[in-house]
């Protein structure tokens, strides 16, 4: 799709240099090729044009004036400016999700040898693809854009593929961000009773790495990608567009907030709220969370 095609579709958005972009996105840690975004100030315009894969941008005509004071557009790079970009941008989005096949994928689906799949179960009948000896309990909700892999068992009262929590709050309304992606589900994972993993926002997946083992409740948010032989206790939470790496252990009740990279064999406490990076290797705990042996230093000075 071209740039120019925002003005047709509103034509208060003015469209300063052309380009095509086959896909969309606000987060700049995990863009495709040729992606449409959006900022609303020249600091945030300059890192978005400075991303390799991201080859339109929908912007203020400040935010533009105040970059091109000190720099020059990218050549090949799209600009157009809006009153509100990111109000644009997002409502474009849902146009695109509900009204046109912009992301729509391929509609086959089909199930592998030695499945047991329980009589109560619900499965999206396009766009689901399951593979070899899945086992599927009763009253699991499985949507569409779904792939497992082989070897899974998804225990009763999960759901796969449903909308994550994305509403804009825009002066006195509140808008549903449409989600338009998938779920990619690896093999041999096990997804305990009552673990929701919801689709990704935008043309993508949520993922759920190779032997990963989820408690009860666990909720893996959209956008999120969790690596292989991950664990996640009972009612463990990923919030949206987090990166957890490979054999990390995320103990009962703990919650990583949505953006956060947590590296392969980090150790998050029971309970823990984690609100920044965890490297790799690192054990943190508290609310908010800080390195184990800190908050044990800290817990030995209030008893």
């Amino acid at each position: 799709m071209r740039l120019s095609a925002l003005p047709l579709w509103k034509n208060t958005i003015e469209v300063l240099h052309d380009a095509d972009f086959h896909a969309l996105t606000f987060d700049m840690r995990n863009v495709l090729p040729q992606t449409l975004t959006y900022c609303g100030a020249a600091t945030y315009l300059q890192r978005s044009l400075s991303v390799a894969n991201v080859s339109a941008v929908l912007t203020t005509r400040k935010a533009l004036e105040e970059f091109l004071q000190t720099s020059t557009i990218p050549e090949g790079k799209g600009v157009a400016v809006s009153d509100a970009p990111k109000t644009d941008f997002f409502t474009f989005h849902n146009h695109l999700a509900w009204e046109t096949n912009f992301y729509h994928r391929s509609d086959k689906s089909s199930i592998g040898e030695r499945c047991t799949i329980g009589r109560f179960a619900s499965i999206d009948s396009h766009n689901v693809v399951i593979g070899d000896n899945v086992v599927i309990e009763d009253f699991v909700r499985i949507g569409a854009n779904t792939i497992i892999g082989n070897g899974t068992i998804i225990r009763s009262g999960t759901v796969i593929g449903g909308d994550g929590f994305q509403f804009m709050r825009f002066s006195d309304t509140i808008m549903k961000v449409a989600h338009a992606g998938g779920v990619r589900i690896g093999s041999r994972v096990e997804l305990q009773a009552s673990c929701m993993i919801d689709k990704h926002i935008f043309g993508g997946d949520t993922l759920v790495g190779n032997d990963c083992k989820f408690a009860d409740g666990a909720h893996v948010a959209h956008c999120a990608k969790v690596g292989a032989r991950t664990l996640l206790a009972a009612g463990a939470i990923v919030l949206g567009s987090t990166v957890v790496g490979d054999d990390v252990w995320v103990g009962p009740g703990a919650i990583i907030s949505n953006e956060i990279d947590v590296g392969n064999n980090a150790f998050i406490t029971l309970g823990a709220v984690v609100t920044r990076n965890v490297g790799e290797g690192e054990k943190v705990s508290g609310n908010f969370a800080i390195p184990h042996e800190r908050f044990l230093e800290q817990l030995r000075k209030v008893r």
